[in-house]
């Protein structure tokens, strides 16, 4: 397996199973959401200013 799968593969096991890892994986979520939408924003030219 690629080296990405592991970390893939560790980082859901520390979501599923460590106390706590569920507000580490939400938070990840909001993190991975937000980046998402804010490049989304930034490539959409309804957002440009209109002077």
């Amino acid at each position: 397996m690629a080296k990405t799968n592991w970390r893939r593969i560790g980082l859901v096991a520390t979501i599923l199973f460590v106390p706590g890892g569920f507000v580490l994986g939400a938070s990840m979520l909001a993190r991975h959401r937000q980046k998402r939408e804010g490049a989304a924003a930034a490539d959409s030219p309804e957002t440009s200013s209109k002077a």
